[in-house]
């Protein structure tokens, strides 16, 4: 039986109506385990993105609940909230790096961002760039990456916090198709140092190519949103 340190995510019965009453989500419900990597796929207009914001809090639903590391995240204050973010990373489609700053740079200027000093900054750092296979490139301006290069560097500054799960926004999208594979090994290397992982995707194939199937994969209906 799963117990709730067993669980990254718990999306249970949610549901979501634009103010001009289109439902996108009704009664939505799955689960993320913490050592778990699992695709939310669907087509444009689904509704991918509008389910990590809600998960992020960033929008909220009409009904239902989300918990998060064992937390209701629909119940948090928001100073509460604010420090809680901490424990969920973001990769944004497309991935946000700063161009002008070296990888390293961008890693502190996250840490710095979250308030995240000494000791723990500078363990969060670390295992960003080893999860991310990037500890070669700690003086490469983020600039002269290339497209797997810059997708490794978001997920270091997703990861880099040490949060408990991690939600990507379409990460595979435009990435030629023979990298994926090298980016699949560095999400892999990133579950396997205890941080679950959401990933969205329009590919319906991308999971079974992958190696991801059954529980592996939430499918999104058509909808109104993407």
């Amino acid at each position: 039986m799963l117990g709730a340190y067993d669980i990254a995510i718990q999306v249970s019965e949610l549901c979501f109506t634009t103010p001009d009453g289109v439902t996108v989500f009704e009664d939505l419900s799955f689960t993320l385990l913490r050592d778990e990597i699992k695709f939310v796929v669907g087509p444009p207009l689904s509704g991918k993105t509008l389910l990590l914001k809600l998960i992020l809090r960033e929008v909220e639903p009409t009904r239902g609940q989300i918990l998060v590391a064992g937390k209701n995240i629909l119940r948090l204050s928001p100073r509460k909230l604010y420090s809680f973010r901490k424990s969920i990373g973001f990769v944004p489609y497309p991935p946000v790096v700063l161009p002008g700053r070296t990888v390293a740079g961008n890693l502190w200027f996250k840490l710095r961002a979250l308030g995240i000093k000494g000791e723990a900054a500078e363990e969060g750092f670390e295992k960003a760039l080893s999860l991310t296979g990037l500890s070669g490139f700690k003086d490469v301006p983020a600039r002269e990456l290339d497209p797997l290069g810059k997708r490794l560097l978001a997920l270091a500054i997703a990861v880099c916090s040490s949060p408990a799960v991690v939600l990507c926004d379409d990460i595979f999208r435009d990435l030629p198709e023979g990298l994926h594979r090298h980016l699949m090994d560095a999400l892999e290397e990133i579950r396997n140092g205890g941080i679950a992982i959401l990933i969205t995707t329009s590919d319906p194939s991308l999971p079974t190519r992958l190696g991801a199937n059954g529980g592996k994969v939430v499918e999104l209906r058509p909808g109104v949103m993407a």
